[in-house]
Formats: C-alpha cells, sequence, structure tokens
C-alpha cells in the first residue's frame, strides 16, 4: 500500500514536438475565433514555501580524491620504474618529439622559449590566488598555497635524496644536460605550480582552473621539447606536485557541491512534486531545519526568447466561397499587434533557519528504520510530504558516493565471475538504471515503489518514489508466516519470469507494509536481461535470508511450495558466503553452519542437487598474497641468473646421475603406496596402490599439489568398498603422517647438522624475529576467539582424523608400516634431488641437502598453483643459492628434479589411469 495522489487527467495543449522540443521559429496555426479575445498575458509562477530538515553542508572528504592519490602513487611508481629499466625507451620517445617539432619551433615561435615560460609560470600562481580571493574562498586560497609548498617540498627533497642516496641507474635515467651542467631533472617548479592548482580544487570545478592547468601542460612540453628536462622528470615532478595537493584536499575536505538547501527543494519542484516537508530519513547529524521559499515552476520547462518569423495564420472554418471574404476583410483591417508575454522574472529563491519547529517530531514522523537501515552508506533519503499531504520517498545519488561504492565493488568485480553488481561512476548513468530497473520491475508485476519523477541538480540525482506505507523489514517482525515466505518467493518469481534479477536481496531490501504484502526495493544493483548465474544468486539469496529469519526447515518448505525440482537443485552449488549480501551474512554467523544445513537439506529433498559450492571466485586473498611473494622471489632469482653458468653446467652434467633421480622419483611412488596400504580399513595390494599413485601424477598437473593425489586415494578406496566418510577420513590421515614425519625428519636433521655444513646459524635479527613471531603466536592462542577460530578450521580436520588414528595406534604393525612408507616417501625425494645436484658436479652434505629441499619444497607448496609449477622451482633454486650453489647450477638442478618427478611420470600416469578405469579401480 502506498501513499498516492488522486488521478488528474488534464488535457494539456500540443505546444511542443513529440519530444518535447519547443518549435521554434514555425509559424503557429490559430483560429481565428481566438483572435477576438486579448491573450493573457504571462504570469510568474507562485512563490511556494518549503519546511527543510537536513543535516548542514559541511566539507567533504571525497572518495574521488583518496582513488586519485592512490592512483598517482601508483603512476610515481609507474614512473620510477620505467626512468630506471627503459632508459633508452624514454629518452628515443623524448628525441623523436625534438626532432619532429625543433623546425616548426624555429619558424613560429618569435620570444625565447624560456621568456614564456616564466612569464606563465610568474601569471599561473597569482592568477589562481587572486580567483580565489575575489571569491572571498580564503580557505581555498590557503590550501592551494599549502598544495604548493608541499610540491616544492616533496620535489626539493626527493631531487636532493635521488642526488644523495639514489641508485646510479635511476638518477641517469633522470640525468639532463643543460648549459654543458648535467643535473637530475626533477622541477620543482613545475611540481609546485602542479600542487597550487590541485590544492585549488578540480579542473572541471572553475574555468580559471581549466585554463591555468592547460598553460601549465604547455610550459611543461615546451621544458621537453627544449630538453630542459626529460619526459620521465617532467611526468615525475607533476606527480610530486599532485601527491600533496591530493593529500591537502582529503585531508581538509573540499566545497560540498551536492544538493543541498535551495537546489534541492528546486529539485524536487522540476521533478513535478509541490514540496512542503522534505526531511531526510537517513542519519543525518545534527540535523536543522529551515524554511525555502522559491518561484521555481513545476515539471521541466523552457523559457524561449523569440520574435516569429511571420504571423499567425488564420485557420477558417467556413466554406471556400466565404473564405476569400473573410481574408480580403482581414487584409483591409489595421495590423493588430500581439502583446508581448512578459518574460518571467529571475528566480529569487531564499532559505532562512525555522527556529519554531519541533526536530525531534519531525524527524520521528519521517523515520522508517526499515527504509534506512542498511541502506546508511549508499544514498541519502528523504521523506517529502507535498501540498496535498502525500508522502513520497525521495532517493539521492551523489557523486561522491557513487565513487566510494564503485571503489568498494571493484574487489569484488576482479574477484567474483559475474556476480558483483555494476557500478559506473557516473551517477546519471546509476541514475538512470535504476529508474529502468524500477520501471522494469513494475511492468512485471512486482510490488515495488513507483517511480514518480527524476531530476537532477549540480553534482546529485534525485529519483522520488511512492511511499510503502508502514515499510517493517522481516527482521522486524514478530514472526514470519508462511504467507509472507510464499509473498517473497511469488515476487521473486514474477521478476525472474520477465528476466530481471536483483542480485541484493537481503533485509534492506525485503520490506512488509500494513496490509502483510513483501515489497522488494533497491533495484540499482539490478540485470535486465539477466543470466542464469544471476537468477540461481537470487534464489540462493532469498533461500539464506528466509533461513536466517526463521528454521531451515521452513525455508525448504517455503522454497519448494513455490519452486520446481530444477530450481531447487540449482540452489545448492550457490550457497556460500561470497554471493550473499552483508547483512545476510551477519545474521547467518549468529546461526551457526546454515549454509552447510541448507546444502544437506537440498540435496535430502533433491537428489539431483549438487552439494559442492559451485566456483565462484576467479582468485582469493590468499592467492593475491602468494602470487606476489612468488613473483618477487622470481624477479630475485632471474636478477641473479647467470647464463654461462647454466650452459656450463649442462654441458658438463653426468647422464647416470639423471638416470639414478628417475630411479629415486619411482621409489616415492612405491612409500605412497605402502602408506596407502598400512592406513587402508580394507586389504590393498601394494602394487595396485603403487600404480594409483602413479595414476595420479595425470591429475596434478591441473590441482594443486597434494589435492589430485588425495582426490585419486579418496576414488580408489571408494571403488573397493569403503565408505565415503571412512575413505576420507584414511586419505586425511595418511596425509597428517606425511606432514608429521616431514616436520620430525626437518628437525632431526636441523639438530644434527653441526658446524661442519655450509649452512651457518641465523642473524641475531632473525632469531629475534623467530622468537618474536613464536610469541605473537603463543599470545594469541590465549584470545578466546581466536582459538575459536582455529579449532574451527582444525576441528573438521580432527574429527575426521582421530578415530582412524586411534585404529592404527592399536594396530603397530599397521603403523610401522605407514610410518616406513611415509619416510621412504621422503628420503626417495631427498636422494632424487640430490642426485639432480650431483649430476652438475656439485655435492652438498645430506644434513644440508635435506634441509634444503624440506624446506624450500614445503614453501613452494604452499602458492596454490597446478603441481606446484613455478613456486615450487623457485623455492628450490633459491634454497640451493642460499646453500653455496651458484645460481646456474641451482636453476639447473631445480629442472632437472622436476623433470624426473612430475613431468616424466605423466605419460606413464596416463597410461596407469587408463588401465585401472578399464578394471573399474577408479
Amino acid at each position: 500500500m502506498t501513499d498516492v495522489p488522486p488521478p488528474e487527467n488534464p488535457e494539456r495543449a500540443q505546444a511542443t514536438s513529440p519530444v518535447g522540443i519547443p518549435r521554434i521559429g514555425v509559424t503557429p496555426i490559430v483560429d481565428r475565433s481566438a483572435q477576438t479575445t486579448r491573450p493573457p498575458a504571462t504570469t510568474a509562477a507562485p512563490r511556494s514555501t518549503t519546511l527543510l530538515v537536513d543535516a548542514p553542508e559541511r566539507r567533504l572528504r571525497r572518495a574521488e580524491d583518496l582513488l586519485d592519490l592512490i592512483v598517482v602513487a601508483l603512476g610515481l611508481a609507474f614512473m620510477i620504474i620505467l626512468a630506471a629499466y627503459a632508459h633508452a625507451t624514454t629518452t628515443g620517445v623524448t628525441q623523436d618529439v625534438q626532432n619532429a617539432l625543433a623546425v616548426v619551433l624555429r619558424r613560429i615561435l618569435v620570444f625565447p622559449l624560456q621568456a614564456i615560460e616564466g612569464l606563465i609560470t610568474f601569471t599561473v600562481p597569482v592568477v589562481v590566488i587572486m580567483h580565489s580571493l575575489l571569491r572571498r574562498a580564503w580557505r581555498t586560497a590557503g590550501e592551494a598555497l599549502l598544495a604548493g609548498v608541499g610540491g616544492f617540498t616533496l620535489a626539493w627533497l626527493s631531487l636532493h635524496a635521488l642526488d644523495a642516496w639514489g641508485p646510479s641507474i635511476l638518477a641517469s635515467g633522470l640525468t639532463v644536460t643543460a648549459s654543458g651542467t648535467a643535473r637530475i631533472g626533477i622541477s620543482t617548479v613545475f611540481a609546485t605550480l602542479a600542487g597550487l592548482l590541485t590544492g585549488a580544487g578540480e579542473r572541471r570545478s572553475s574555468p580559471v582552473i581549466h585554463y591555468t592547468w592547460t598553460a601549465v601542460w604547455i610550459v611543461v612540453g615546451l621544458a621537453v621539447l627544449r630538453s630542459a628536462i626529460t619526459l620521465p622528470g617532467a611526468v615525475i615532478s607533476i606527480l610530486l606536485g599532485r601527491l600533496p595537493g591530493l593529500a591537502v584536499r582529503y585531508a581538509f575536505g573540499v566545497d560540498d557541491t551536492r544538493a543541498h538547501g535551495v537546489a534541492l527543494v528546486r529539485a524536487l519542484r522540476r521533478a513535478g512534486i509541490d514540496a512542503a516537508r522534505v526531511v531526510r530519513m537517513d542519519r543525518a547529524p545534527e540535523a536543522r531545519a529551515w524554511m525555502v521559499e522559491t518561484e521555481t515552476p513545476l515539471g521541466y520547462t523552457e523559457r524561449v526568447r523569440e520574435t516569429p518569423l511571420t504571423t499567425p495564420a488564420a485557420l477558417d472554418d467556413a466554406d471556400s466561397d466565404t473564405a476569400a471574404p473573410a481574408a480580403d476583410e482581414a487584409s483591409a483591417a489595421p495590423p493588430v499587434r500581439e502583446p508581448t508575454a512578459p518574460v518571467p522574472p529571475e528566480d529569487t529563491s531564499a532559505i532562512t533557519p525555522a527556529t519554531d519547529v519541533d526536530l525531534a517530531a519531525v524527524l520521528s514522523e519521517a523515520s522508517s528504520a526499515a527504509l534506512t537501515e542498511g541502506r546508511l552508506s549508499a544514498h541519502r533519503l528523504y521523506a517529502v510530504w507535498d501540498t496535498a499531504g502525500v508522502r513520497r520517498d525521495v532517493t539521492v545519488l551523489d557523486a561522491d558516493r557513487q565513487v566510494a561504492g564503485f571503489i568498494s565493488t571493484l574487489w569484488d568485480r576482479l574477484r567474483v565471475k559475474g556476480l558483483s553488481p555494476e557500478r559506473d561512476l557516473s551517477v546519471r548513468s546509476a541514475a538512470e538504471h535504476a529508474a529502468l530497473m524500477t520501471l522494469e520491475a513494475g511492468r512485471a508485476g512486482v510490488r515495488t515503489p513507483t517511480l514518480v519523477g527524476m531530476a537532477e541538480a549540480d553534482e546529485s540525482v534525485l529519483l522520488v518514489t511512492d511511499h510503502v506505507s508502514g515499510a517493517r523489514a522481516l527482521a522486524d517482525l514478530d514472526e514470519v508466516g508462511d504467507e509472507v515466505l510464499a509473498d517473497l518467493w511469488d515476487q521473486v518469481s514474477r521478476a525472474h519470469r520477465a528476466g530481471l534479477a536483483h542480485r541484493e536481496l537481503d533485509s534492506a531490501t525485503v520490506v512488509v507494509d500494513d496490509d502483510g504484502d513483501v515489497w522488494l526495493l533497491g533495484w540499482d544493483s539490478g540485470e535486465t536481461i539477466s543470466s542464469e548465474l544471476s537468477r540461481r544468486v537470487d534464489l540462493a539469496q532469498v533461500l539464506a535470508l528466509t533461513a536466517s529469519l526463521t528454521d531451515v526447515e521452513r525455508a525448504i518448505a517455503a522454497a519448494s511450495r513455490s519452486l520446481s525440482t530444477q530450481q531447487l537443485a540449482s540452489i545448492a552449488p550457490m550457497l556460500q558466503r561470497v554471493v550473499l549480501p552483508a547483512a545476510t551474512r551477519e545474521a547467518m554467523g549468529r546461526r551457526g553452519k546454515v549454509l552447510q544445513e541448507l546444502r544437506d537439506a537440498l540435496v535430502d529433498l533433491t537428489p539431483t542437487a549438487h552439494a559442492e559450492p559451485a566456483k565462484v571466485t576467479r582468485f582469493s586473498p590468499r592467492t593475491v598474497i602468494m602470487a606476489i611473494v612468488g613473483l618477487a622471489a622470481l624477479w630475485t632469482l632471474l636478477a641473479r641468473m647467470n647464463i654461462e653458468q647454466i650452459t656450463d653446467a649442462v654441458a658438463g652434467a653426468n647422464i647416470w646421475w639423471f638416470l639414478g633421480a628417475l630411479v629415486f622419483s619411482l621409489a616415492t611412488y612405491l612409500g605412497a603406496g605402502l602408506a596407502l596400504v598400512a592406513f587402508s580399513p580394507v586389504k590393498l595390494p601394494v602394487w595396485k596402490s603403487t600404480e594409483v599413485h602413479l595414476a595420479s601424477s595425470v591429475v596434478s598437473l591441473v590441482a594443486p599439489a597434494g589435492v589430485g593425489g588425495a582426490a585419486i586415494n579418496l576414488r580408489f578406496l571408494s571403488r573397493k568398498g569403503v565408505p565415503t566418510a571412512i575413505g576420507v577420513a584414511t586419505v586425511a590421515l595418511v596425509q597428517v603422517v606425511q606432514f608429521v614425519v616431514t616436520i620430525v625428519l626437518l628437525i632431526v636433521v636441523a639438530v644434527t647438522t653441526g658446524q661442519s655444513t655450509s649452512l651457518t646459524l641465523p642473524s641475531g635479527w632473525v632469531v629475534l624475529i623467530a622468537v618474536v613471531l613464536v610469541a605473537f603466536v603463543a599470545t594469541t592462542l590465549f584470545i578466546p576467539r581466536v582459538r575459536s577460530w582455529v579449532w574451527e578450521k582444525i576441528e573438521p580436520t580432527y574429527r575426521q582424523v582421530w578415530p582412524r588414528l586411534v585404529w592404527v595406534v592399536s594396530n603397530p604393525g599397521r603403523l610401522a608400516l605407514g610410518v616406513g612408507g611415509t619416510l621412504l616417501l621422503s628420503l626417495s625425494y631427498i636422494l632424487s634431488f640430490g642426485a639432480s645436484l650431483w649430476a652438475f658436479g656439485h655435492t652438498l652434505s645430506f644434513s644440508v641437502l635435506a634441509i634444503t629441499y624440506l624446506a624450500a619444497n614445503t614453501v613452494g607448496s604452499v602458492v596454490p598453483s597446478p603441481g606446484g609449477i613455478g613456486p615450487v622451482e623457485v623455492a628450490l633454486t633459491a634454497g640451493l643459492v642460499a646453500a653455496g650453489v651458484p645460481s646456474g647450477v641451482a636453476l639447473s638442478t631445480a629442472i632437472v628434479y622436476r623433470l624426473v618427478t612430475f613431468w616424466i611420470p605423466i605419460p606413464v600416469g596416463w597410461l596407469s589411469l587408463q588401465r585401472l578405469q578399464r578394471h573399474g579401480d577408479l
């Protein structure tokens, strides 16, 4: 139920073209009978008075300035790298520009270039400061001066730091020779001008700022052309000035150019709302009341001042025989001059404080927790009453908040495949998309507030919609009945049948009115031509929302009454936290493992449903961190690589040690097979188990290290009749024992390592850092929430492994066989690694070799790449280099080791996989 005005159907004359553009310069055809009456003079619009309750204007710290600051910092780092490592390229580009324009400049320019640069350099600061002072913008002038001083200081410090401590490769890339003197090409003048103009405001904020920026770029271009500064030095100088300028703007804030006060009321009138009261609904600290008076007409109007090109032609309804005398009579009569309509006066709006207003009562009447909760940071929300007493809701989209929303969803758009809401940097595009979605949802029969009007003012766009009377969030209901759940699923189904997807269904966008009807709000993130994936996400969001508010059984029952079996089956893979809105995730966090319970219930209800979550993320934060670490290690390794050493090492390699490394590699599969035989609850043949591990080498090519082998082992146990739960526990026990044996072996070898080895004890700082890290971990474990988090991570593995571990311990023979197979596995890998090193004529003691292999292979396997390709090679090479092996030999050893332990077994493993599948073992 909404508050809507009574229907009106006034007849309007067609004074405009079909698209609403006034017909200018076209002879209008008028009725002669109407000429007998003198047309009334146009009168000014009546003066309206509006009560406005809003937060006072204040200076803003805009997310756009922070984003620009980050981009400038990244650009500065990029230019420094470019100047250091692409010196030849940047120098060639600069010379090409100079050679192309040198002749033209000598022919066209009359005055010396230095005189032009000096004139512009002196004029720009004076014009900018005087412009601010004449506008009485004292604060802007002060911030511009502060930013200019900051730019000069930063450039001066950078110049002297490079001169004193900078690397020679960077200094040579920025060095320029002028008048026979070599100096580093960073200009404090350019940095000062850039800081001054950045601190004075945005380029679009004033024509003065726009044209002075153009002048500065002209000066920079002339300086580059006359070889006074290098191209990277010029760009770095400008960026050094921009940094403090943006920092000053973000620290002190900028003037609020959003729609406030008079501009807000006038925009509402353009949207067709004759507002009597406008009250802020969302959080507005220090709200105050004002009275706004304006003469702005309702609706969009055009004031056209023109003189008709011809006199109006008469339209006579009489017969043709009487038309001619009438025309003669009209021509004989003296011409009558049409009265000119007075031009409406300029708008004289005014705003004055209202002191006799009960703010608490007004704000209480306008407040609506269901419409504002969960949407505080998105947009500004207002309650508006027109002169007829009808209430409507106004959503104000601001440019600064639109940028903040774009930044907040940028990570999700990169990380999640096709699920994150699309956000445009343009607030107008966002408003038009929201309007389109609202209109399409209404056309599809979805219960959503009707769009009444739109208007643009300053850097804001207003959307006026009907008010949902008595709106309450689902979480605020005393009891969410089955009728409400059925109505919610019906509304979502209506949208999906029309091809619409909401993509943000949570407690803030689903409300219930006075009559108990469900309304869907917040369509600004939706899709008009939605994909199946987006609609499945909607279903998962609704199911998770209803389960968090009721219970799993009622949520599943309500969904099964409204959805088909295929739709229910499609929800299970999408039930994961990454696709749920933040409010739903928070509500489910208080209910424990609701998602897993929902997946299990869906599998029980629809056996065709897949319980495993679908892969909708491209990468995780852990992947990004590990990739950065891996790239840094690879960069360090390549920087130290010696091609001549690699060539000499390969030329003198011993082929027999290559074969020995291959034999030790094959022994690892025997060790893994013995471990699986020992821990299996059923009797397994040793040869078959070894062949299964050889077949797993094919799967390791596309799965992270350790994951492919575990999957093959689980499949093998399942085919041998082992229940899935026991099979998972067995595979987990094998991996836990391998991890424990590796750690114990590493500790034993480290303890037995003496001073005779080539490894040295860590430095005092390394020992101190290790002690601090151990103390930090031990301290954090005393925090209950940290202990709970750690236990939550290890509890599933513990509950799986513990019963199997008790069973194995009670069988000493199996325990000895399992530990022995695991030791054979680890020692064979170490010997294969050693044989790869011995093939190139270098040796290390067994203790150093074991520590190097175990530590490097563990570190390399942490990065989740298929088969550990890349990180393992880098870690092994770095470990050998740290042990004193030349970098060329170390890289060759790592490549040979990976060749015999990873790549060569793949063809044989593929044949084993085919044979095992034919015999039904896999």
